[in-house]
């Protein structure tokens, strides 16, 4: 089942949790510093800024995640399920990110709502559908 958050959360699955929050911290980091300097400092489109962004921040993480975490070797089924979930991803979070900014939430916030939402659910999808042999 993909969705087996036990399974996912065993102890020796924990190192590899431990490395996705690790990755995962650091790529917030850059998403949100990047969405502050050009929303606060250039004054470009929240969206668009979004959009630009994220996209930057998913490709890194695809050659982070295949090494780093999930210590596998490139290969196009691999890559290919990546871009099905990743684009599935993509689509939500700018769903939510849209959302928020239409209800009148900073889009730090937003941000940070769809970080909180995602982050979780990408993890289970990686470990158990992209990843997986």
């Amino acid at each position: 089942m993909i969705f087996n958050v036990k399974n996912t959360l065993k102890s020796k699955n924990v190192t590899l949790v431990k490395k996705y929050v690790l990755i995962s911290i650091i790529s917030y980091i850059y998403i949100f510093s990047s969405l502050f300097v050009l929303i606060d400092v250039f004054s470009f489109n929240e969206r668009f800024s979004f959009i630009i962004v994220y996209g930057i921040a998913y490709i890194f993480l695809y050659i982070v995640q295949l090494r780093f975490i999930f210590n596998k070797k490139h290969h196009k089924n691999k890559f290919y399920k990546y871009i099905f979930s990743i684009f599935l991803f993509y689509l939500l979070a700018n769903l939510f990110f849209n959302l928020g900014l239409y209800i009148r939430l900073n889009y730090l916030l937003v941000t940070a709502l769809t970080v909180v939402l995602l982050m979780p659910i990408r993890l289970l999808v990686f470990k158990n559908y992209v990843y997986r042999d």
